[in-house]
């Protein structure tokens, strides 16, 4: 019996740095590599293509329509969506490729990230962070809520034991930079709410105290401190902006 036709698909823009790693991590298993490029400045583009990627360029409008486009240019029975920055393990590559040779598969799986930041991995519960990531083509669609795209799938998931590798940030200095551009995307879809000022403070201190001590954080030692207090500045500033938006729509209309 054929094994089915697994195709990874990645959305990216100025990921030299990472990009190379990611589609190395996932081609053993893959018939395509799939990149949707924002139109990158860097060598993002050059590296994809040298390993063997088929590159779309389209003008980036938003995480989800861009995933959904990456999406509709597959062609195989099952896809792998993964960030620019995030790469398959081993022990991940060998068990997808039993998921997928087994007699009744599901829909989909997830699969956890381990982050790795600040020379640390993430690998205790302090970021059970599970992501719907394969899936059959014909099954799935991309949703979610700005900035943060996920694949929605009709049937039965299930998921997977071994885990994939997130190098997301090169930096604090790249770490307070995301959360800036993401908190920003995230204050852009909500309403401001007459509950927002105590959201502001509220929410982001359940956040460090079901990061830091439900999740296991002081676990982690400092890097676990780091964890929850970012974590907690994100929720934070979303609030902050959506604040901040009311602020000016005041100005505006005073």
């Amino acid at each position: 019996m054929t094994r089915p036709s697994l195709a990874l698909i990645v959305i990216a823009r100025n990921e030299e740095r990472l990009i190379g790693g990611c589609l190395h991590s996932a081609a053993p298993i893959c018939d395509e590599l799939i990149v949707v490029d924002s139109f990158s400045t860097d060598r993002t583009v050059e590296i994809a293509r040298a390993r063997g990627a088929r590159i779309f360029q389209k003008e980036f409008a938003g995480y989800i329509a861009q995933k959904q486009f990456a999406l509709d240019q597959a062609a195989s029975d099952w896809v792998l969506s993964l960030d620019a920055d995030e790469q398959l393990t081993h022990g991940l590559r060998q068990e997808i490729q039993s998921a997928l040779d087994a007699a009744n598969p599901v829909e989909g799986y997830e699969i956890r990230r381990i982050l790795h930041h600040l020379d640390h991995y993430y690998s205790r519960a302090v970021y059970p962070d599970y992501h719907l990531r394969l899936f059959r083509r014909g099954a799935a669609r991309f949703g979610g809520r700005e900035p943060h795209a996920k694949a929605i799938v009709n049937g039965s998931v299930r998921r997977l034991a071994n885990p994939m590798l997130h190098f997301s940030y090169a930096d604090i200095a790249d770490h307070v930079a995301t959360i800036n551009r993401l908190t920003t995307q995230a204050a852009a879809q909500a309403e401001y709410r007459m509950s927002t000022p105590l959201k502001m403070f509220a929410n982001p201190a359940w956040r460090f105290f079901n990061f830091y001590l439900l999740r296991g954080g002081f676990l982690e030692g400092a890097s676990g401190l780091y964890a929850a207090m970012a974590a907690s500045f994100y929720v934070f500033l979303k609030y902050a902006k959506i604040y901040e938006r009311k602020l000016k729509d005041r100005r505006a209309t005073g």
